[in-house]
């Protein structure tokens, strides 16, 4: 006695085809640029027009020691700490942004960032070479404060 399932054939195991394997010749290594990479919070600073100040943590999330400096769109009102640093890998330090009394208008903080040699002793020297860097902008946020 024949059961439906012993009269079915059954279908052969598909042979796997063949890889033959070559030496594949692995090209030179290329070095690449680092990516840069810092997490600033809080992400924009708020200040009323008669002045005030605001501080900020900047970690490097890179996988290398970066240097940063600081840029203005007024120096005249603004002042930060540091202008020029290094940061080592997962390294924080704090960002502190001074506002003088004056008329609110659109400002902003550029973070020019790049990487930092191992030999490099003066953050503000190692920007003087021609590498590449990488900008990050806080906006610097200026509200109007009426008095009663």
């Amino acid at each position: 006695m024949f059961t439906h399932f012993d009269a079915v054939a059954k279908p052969k195991a598909k042979e796997k085809p063949k890889i033959r394997e070559h030496a594949i010749e692995k090209p030179p290594s290329i070095q690449t640029p680092q990516t840069l990479c810092v997490k600033i919070f809080p992400p924009f600073a708020e200040f009323i027009d008669f002045g005030g100040a605001s501080k900020h943590t900047i970690t490097n999330c890179s996988s290398c020691r970066i240097v940063f400096k600081i840029k203005c769109s007024d120096n005249a009102v603004f002042k930060v700490s540091p202008v020029h640093a290094f940061l080592d890998q997962a390294a924080s330090t704090e960002l502190q942004i001074l506002r003088k009394e004056g008329p609110p208008k659109q400002d902003k903080l550029i973070i020019v960032l790049k990487e930092a040699k191992k030999s490099d002793k003066d953050a503000k020297l190692s920007f003087e070479s021609d590498l590449t860097t990488v900008k990050h902008v806080i906006p610097l946020l200026t509200r109007i404060v009426e008095e009663f």
